[in-house]
Parts: C-alpha cells; sequence; structure tokens
C-alpha cells in the first residue's frame, strides 16, 4: 500500500497540474517565446555570409531570382506564424484541459517533448512525400535549384494543415508553451542544415544527427537519394525505419519540373495546388477525383502519362482508322471534350515517341533557332521551341572504354539556360520520362524503350556503313536513323502543353536521303 501511495504521488507530481483557464490566454502567450523572431539578426548574418562566400569565391550556390523568391515565402511564413501562434495556443490549450493527465510547466520535459516532436516530424516529412494532398504543402521546399540557406526560407504558408501529425505530442500531456518551444527549436534545428559550406562532420554526427551532408541527400533527386533521410534533428527514426542514405556523389538539386516563375511567392506556394485543381476538373469520376488528390505525385504522374498516351491513341485510331488498338476502358468523349482532353499531353517525350510511328511527308523544315549539340557519342537529340535546353542521348562506355552491355544508352542534360553547363537526368526523370530500359539481343545489337513510353522499341545497332553505334526506329521493314527531335510549343504548360507540331529528322539507311516527317497536331 504505501509503495502504490508513493507512485501514485510521483505521479501526480508529473501529470496532476491544474487546468489553465481560457481567460488566461494571453499570459499564456507572453510566456511562450517567439524564438523564430528573436534567431532573426543570426539567421541574417549567417545568410549574408554565406551570399559572400558564393558571389566571391569559385562555389556559386546562389542564384539572384531564386533568393528573391525565397525571401519573399520567408517573410510570408513568418507572419503567417505570428498569426498561427495564438491559434495554435488555444487548441494546445483545449487539448491540455481536457486530458485527464497533465505537466506543469518544467523545462525539463522540452527534452522528452522535442524528441517526441521530432518522431512525428519524420512521418509528417514522410508521408508529404507519398500523398499528393500534403506534397502540396512541402513542394515549395524542393523547388530551389540552388542549396544554402535560403532553402529554409521556403517554408509552405499552408503548412500548418500538417498539424495534425503532432496531435499525439499534445495528448501526451506537455504544457502548451513546452509544445510551442519544441515546434520551433525543431523549424530553428533545420535552418543550419540547409546549407553546402558545411562538409561531412564526424561520423557519430553523421550517422545519428541531422546533418546538412544527410539533408543535402534528402534534396537530391538522384535515384538512391529518392526519398531517403526525413529526419529532422534525429536520423534514428531512419535507421529504424529504413530510409537512411549517406552523401556520396554531388546531390543534383530542384523538382523534376522545374519553376518557371522563380520569384512569385504565391506561384511557388501554390502552384501544386493548381496543378490538383486542373486534374480534379479532367478527371472520370470519383475514384480518379480521390487519385488525384491523395495519391502519391510518383503515382499521379505515371497515371497521366499513361493517360495520355490513351488519349493519344484514340485520336490517332481516329484518324487514320484504328491504327492502334484501343484500351477497352477508353470511350470516346463528346468532339468539345476531346479537344479539351486532346491538348492535355503529359510530357513531351510521351508525344514524340507515341508519334514516331506515324511516317508522313514533311512540307518544311524547322526553324534552326535553337542550338545544335556537339557532343562525344551522341545518338540523337531532343528539344522544344522556345526551350533552348537539351535533352542528349549518347553512347555509355565504362571506365575501361567499353561500351557499357547492361545499359548501352544514357541520357542527360544540356542547360544553354544556364550557360551551357551539363546535368545528369533526375531519377524521376530517368524512371518516368527521360530515361532508357536496355536489353541485349546478341551480335551487338541492343532494344532501347523510353521509360515514357515502353510499347515502342528502338534499336542500337552498328551502322553498315561506318561500323558505329546508332539508334534506329523500324517501320514497315525498314530501319530509319533517328537525329534530331524538335517540338513545336505555343502556349500551355508543361503538363500540358499545346502543341503545334512535331518535326522528326530522320535517315532512310537504304537510300542515305535525310527525310523530316512532320506531324502536325
Amino acid at each position: 500500500m504505501p509503495l502504490f501511495q508513493f507512485d501514485l504521488q510521483n505521479f501526480m507530481s508529473v501529470f496532476g497540474a491544474m487546468k489553465i483557464p481560457e481567460n488566461e490566454i494571453y499570459m499564456l502567450e507572453k510566456s511562450a517565446p517567439n524564438l523564430l523572431v528573436y534567431a532573426l539578426p543570426a539567421v541574417f548574418v549567417f545568410t549574408v555570409i554565406e551570399g559572400l562566400l558564393s558571389h566571391f569565391g569559385e562555389h556559386k550556390t546562389y542564384e539572384r531570382k531564386e533568393t528573391i523568391g525565397s525571401v519573399f515565402i520567408g517573410l510570408g511564413n513568418l507572419a503567417v506564424n505570428l498569426l498561427m501562434k495564438v491559434v495554435l495556443l488555444y487548441g494546445a490549450l483545449w487539448i491540455y484541459n481536457a486530458l485527464p493527465w497533465r505537466m506543469e510547466l518544467n523545462w525539463w520535459t522540452l527534452i522528452p517533448c522535442f524528441v517526441l516532436y521530432d518522431c512525428c516530424s519524420y512521418w509528417s516529412h514522410r508521408i508529404s512525400h507519398f500523398n499528393r494532398f500534403f506534397w502540396a504543402t512541402h513542394v515549395v521546399h524542393h523547388s530551389a535549384e540552388h542549396y544554402n540557406l535560403t532553402v529554409a526560407f521556403r517554408q509552405s504558408w499552408v503548412q500548418h494543415i500538417k498539424i495534425v501529425f503532432f496531435i499525439p505530442v499534445a495528448l501526451m500531456g506537455f504544457h502548451p508553451v513546452i509544445f510551442f518551444v519544441a515546434s520551433q527549436l525543431s523549424t530553428l534545428y533545420q535552418f543550419w542544415v540547409h546549407t553546402e559550406a558545411i562538409g561531412k562532420l564526424h561520423p557519430f554526427f553523421e550517422k545519428y544527427f541531422g546533418t546538412p551532408s544527410n539533408h543535402r541527400v534528402h534534396h537530391g533527386s538522384q535515384e538512391k537519394y529518392l526519398d531517403k533521410n526525413f529526419g529532422a534533428a534525429f536520423m534514428i527514426w531512419d535507421h529504424l525505419f529504413g530510409t537512411f542514405q549517406y552523401e556520396e556523389e554531388k546531390p543534383v538539386y530542384g523538382l523534376t519540373t522545374p519553376i518557371e516563375n522563380k520569384t512569385n511567392p504565391f506561384v511557388l506556394n501554390f502552384h501544386e495546388y493548381r496543378d490538383m485543381l486542373t486534374d480534379i476538373k479532367g478527371s472520370d469520376g470519383l475514384k480518379e477525383l480521390l487519385f488525384f488528390m491523395f495519391a502519391s505525385p510518383g503515382k499521379v504522374y505515371r497515371h497521366k502519362a499513361e493517360k495520355s498516351v490513351r488519349q493519344m491513341n484514340l485520336l490517332l485510331a481516329h484518324q487514320e482508322g484504328g491504327r492502334f488498338p484501343l484500351n477497352k476502358a477508353d470511350k470516346v468523349l463528346p468532339a468539345g471534350q476531346k479537344t479539351e482532353r486532346m491538348l492535355k499531353f503529359t510530357g513531351m517525350l510521351i508525344l514524340i515517341i507515341v508519334l514516331l510511328l506515324q511516317v508522313s511527308p514533311a512540307e518544311s523544315s524547322p526553324k534552326d533557332t535553337l542550338p545544335t549539340p556537339r557532343t562525344e557519342n551522341m545518338l540523337f537529340f531532343l528539344q522544344r521551341d522556345p526551350d533552348e535546353n537539351t535533352v542528349i542521348y549518347q553512347l555509355n562506355y565504362d571506365n575501361e572504354g567499353k561500351l557499357d552491355q547492361r545499359n548501352p544508352v544514357k541520357g542527360s542534360w544540356i542547360r544553354y539556360t544556364e550557360g551551357g553547363k551539363c546535368r545528369e537526368l533526375t531519377g524521376i526523370e530517368n524512371r518516368f520520362a527521360y530515361g532508357v530500359r536496355c536489353k541485349s539481343l546478341g551480335n551487338d545489337e541492343f532494344e532501347i524503350r523510353l521509360a515514357a513510353y515502353k510499347k515502342l522499341p528502338l534499336y542500337l545497332k552498328r551502322s553498315e556503313e561506318d561500323h558505329k553505334y546508332k539508334i534506329y526506329i523500324r517501320d514497315e521493314g525498314k530501319d530509319y536513323l533517328l537525329k534530331r527531335v524538335f517540338v513545336r510549343v505555343n502556349g500551355g504548360s508543361f503538363w500540358f502543353p499545346r502543341v503545334q507540331y512535331i518535326d522528326l529528322i530522320t535517315v532512310n539507311s537504304a537510300s542515305g536521303l535525310e527525310i523530316l516527317k512532320r506531324i502536325n497536331i
């Protein structure tokens, strides 16, 4: 009996706090420090120092328009946080008073509160990458193509929707002020990890704590870096749940589909919601509507790509009397809806590969206003007007100078808008858009299928004329050497470009004549 009484007394000393009257919310707000506001001078100083090092040093990590966009987003986010402070405190106070167990305002409780908050932050972050509705509240943070301290400013103005993931922490009975401080400390901790100025730290810290190196991995778009290192302050959650990855090669930052407007904070914050509404308007029934809202961004991307292919098949079947087999689930839409849907072609490469099946004489050549890449081992390249950036496909040789038998072809960017900088394809681009899947056919010949449209085989083989590797398309028993693809775009968006025509520059292997094939859309 005395032992039970002693345990009860200990429990009551920790969880026996009195309720907080609602009329004391003003005093509660005053006792909850605005750590984010207090830290602003230090944040400003370190950001300026990093910016000056970038400007005068060789390693450029800042871009003017992108930095302006980050600052605008950060100022807006600061204003939202100040407005939400009272709302969040009221919510935390309501939960606190409703619980039969409540902790006093003891600062030692900040330690377990912060650890539990960090665990919930891991799951909030992870779910945000696999659920489009929550991804829309997080995508702004990944939209920067340069990695510096201003990326930490890129917090969504509607990120407080994700407070639902932190309700379990509030249900533990922590004092509302402790809960509020833990939230701010988590945000402040994540500021310093957004930099390339700090390399790898001691292995112990790299394994168990959030560091700049670990977080650079999270922002990387390479295959091995995708959906890794979700932890904020601690990496123990990533080790426990199988999402940890050390930094190896330098990450490639940014979204798979870059945002053209880099300064408008409203576009940067809400472009995903705009795209989501567009998808919902064009959805076929409640099931697809919910899919567009809550499926993972990767699944949505694949679904839209497959849907665009089916729509193209419908169009081509209508124009040519059924050259392509139709999916039984597809239906012919009324004329007005058909015209609207046909403009919604997801991804330029899908359109191009499907239309490679068409062979028709061209009327004229495309205007040669875009740069022509001159790259060693290049097989063919893809461009679209008015974007100068080019995707090139090259032979892939190993370290010994031999053709890689597993992956003989690789794609990459030439970013002419960034001074001709070459860039590897991101993991998502490789997986769903511009990447290739290769299979050896024997006799030094390979079947190449593009990730965006696996139905059409391309063939890599040695030319009979010079015995060099080249890419061919086979149509009606003839080999056509593919050299260049040109797409004329007039308006629309990346997801739904308004394509006027596509030019395919090929060479007839039998006659050696260069042939321009134009497809008018």
